[in-house]
């Protein structure tokens, strides 16, 4: 399937009831600061959705994941509309993402 349709697919997905359903979980979280890393975010939504979305690669999807500071502000501003939340929310949770994955680095490399 090309990577058109498959987007467009998603998309018409998530304006469905159970799409939106989702959706506002996520806004819900990210609104309340409830949701405070990616991993609680796949919890609701796959992660190869968000990475079709975003158009990037997979294996650049997971990098970014695991250092969020990788995020670009368009990126950010993609997922801050399509999450339906302000951008300075968005920013703001990818900020403490990156700062609870540079904390998680530090404390495995201290573990050696």
């Amino acid at each position: 399937m090309a990577k058109r349709t498959k987007e467009k697919e998603l998309l018409s997905f998530y304006e469905t009831e159970e799409g939106l359903h989702k959706i506002n979980t996520i806004k819900s979280g990210l609104s309340n600061n409830t949701i405070k890393s990616f991993p609680q975010i796949f919890a609701t939504i796959a992660k190869s959705n968000l990475q079709i979305l975003l158009g990037i690669s997979f294996y650049s999807f997971i990098k970014k994941v695991e250092d969020p500071g990788k995020f670009s502000l368009n990126e950010i501003e993609f997922m801050a509309a399509f999450f339906g939340v302000e951008y300075d929310t968005m920013l703001k949770f990818v900020r403490s993402a990156m700062i609870l994955s540079k904390n998680q680095r530090k404390s495995s490399v201290k573990k050696r």
